[in-house]
């Protein structure tokens, strides 16, 4: 009975945060923001759309009901959706308020890590080839069909070695910026964005690209000595831009692994076909509030915790018997079944991870850690504690996890520890030696 004044309730405390922290750190790119926004198109977007009485057509609609979700299933899993975001608000908003005086931003890289990085890099591509090789063949670029290869036993090091390309070019863009170099910053990371294309994971694909806008925004805002944000006419314009241009590279991934490959980036200029991604994607793609639909129909705690045993204890889970369960792949398996050979799961979101593993206490108490983590990192980046490329990395991380699955801890443990890595190989082997002054 309750719902109908909780669901308006916890809009109205999310709007407030969210203009408060904006008008605070004059940054809308805050984590708070972006938490909000991501959440806007994942879980609420969807479950004001199916709350309304709009309904899905074709295959969407199909898949749903071969879910057999109920409207009580839909109805408290957007509920849970809000729970588990505003325990994020709360979080940020009782933890470390900002630094009283300001301080530059920690852009600067040394000299050494420029070679480091582009070392990293070459690595990391060489990994990549040798991960796609090892498994299919160089058609595959062309075709897009890698993710339906199947991953030989043994080259999943070549897969977490990849993962340098990430780390390298976030640390070249990084020092591109520090040289006034602002547009070309943007060049390694796309080049990274371009070869991870191959692997038909466009979260992991677009996550250098992300990273790099982002940091290029903040050196933007740092030359502008943090001035007051103003409602501009070309931010008008570049908003909706920006949001036309995500959903348009989510439209051509979907089109280039579904096997159209590098036809897709043709057919991506259809504007009808665009439309149609789009009506079916707010629900299924883009949108994921039929995961915790799900999540709501299976039951609280009925994982025990398996999820987050299997995911954090990684590397030591392939050395000791420690249980791990998919949460998304275990929807799938729970309400619609596999065929023959088949495996494969939705996005559960950490939200869902949470309520299947431990119920929906830990779904508030998991989220409130998330919201006061992001508040202390972001919190030292602004006060020059933390270097641009880390806080940049671990945000996004922090964000594939709070919005796909705590699966993704192994992926963002690894990107940091190889940004670190290439850091402290730059400024040791790598060293510019001094030039010291004669008499």
């Amino acid at each position: 009975w309750y719902l109908p004044y909780f669901i308006p309730a916890a809009y109205a405390a999310m709007l407030f945060a969210l203009a408060a922290s904006v008008r605070a750190w004059r940054d809308p790119f805050n984590p708070l923001c972006l938490v909000l926004a991501v959440g806007f198109v994942r879980f609420f977007l969807p479950g004001i759309l199916l709350s309304s009485g709009v309904e899905p057509a074709g295959e969407v609609w199909r898949f749903f009901h071969l879910m057999k979700l109920s409207d009580e299933d839909w109805a408290w899993g957007h509920a849970l959706s809000l729970v588990g975001v505003l325990g994020i608000v709360l979080g940020w908003l009782v933890t470390q308020p900002m630094p009283s005086t300001r301080v530059p931003l920690k852009f600067q890289v040394a000299g050494g890590v420029r070679y480091a990085s582009c070392a990293g890099m070459l690595v990391g591509l060489l990994a990549l080839l040798a991960f796609v090789l090892m498994n299919a063949s160089v058609g595959v670029i062309a075709s897009g069909d890698f993710r339906e290869t199947t991953i030989q036993e043994g080259t999943g090091k070549y897969f977490f070695l990849t993962y340098l390309l990430i780390a390298g070019s976030v640390l070249i863009s990084s020092d591109l910026l520090t040289r006034g170099r602002k547009w070309l910053s943007l060049l390694p990371v796309s080049v990274a964005t371009m070869l991870y294309w191959v692997l038909g994971g466009r979260g992991r694909a677009m996550f250098s690209l992300a990273v790099g806008v982002l940091m290029l925004w903040y050196f933007t805002a740092e030359k502008r000595s943090w001035r007051k944000l103003s409602v501009r006419p070309i931010s008008i314009l570049v908003a909706p831009l920006l949001a036309v241009i995500l959903v348009w590279l989510s439209y051509v991934g979907s089109m280039y692994r579904g096997g159209l490959g590098s036809r897709a980036f043709i057919e991506g200029l259809s504007l009808s076909g665009l439309w149609h991604y789009v009506q079916g994607s707010i629900f299924t793609d883009l949108g994921q509030l039929h995961s915790l639909a799900g999540a709501i129909a299976i039951g609280p705690g009925v994982l025990n915790g398996h999820t987050f045993y299997g995911s954090l204890s990684w590397p030591l889970n392939a050395f000791l018997p420690i249980p791990g369960r998919s949460a998304g792949v275990f929807i799938i398996e729970t309400l619609v079944g596999f065929g023959k050979g088949e495996r494969w799961g939705v996005n559960a979101s950490l939200i869902g991870d949470a309520y299947l593993n431990f119920g929906l206490t830990a779904v508030a108490l998991v989220m409130l850690l998330v919201g006061a983590s992001l508040k202390i990192l972001y919190v030292k980046f602004r006060n020059g504690s933390l270097h641009i490329a880390i806080y940049a990395i671990a945000l996004f991380s922090a964000l594939q996890i709070c919005f796909l699955s705590v699966d993704k801890w192994p992926h963002a443990l690894v990107t940091l520890a190889f940004t670190y890595f290439l850091i402290l190989i730059g400024n040791t082997l790598f060293q510019e030696p001094r030039v010291s002054s004669s008499r």
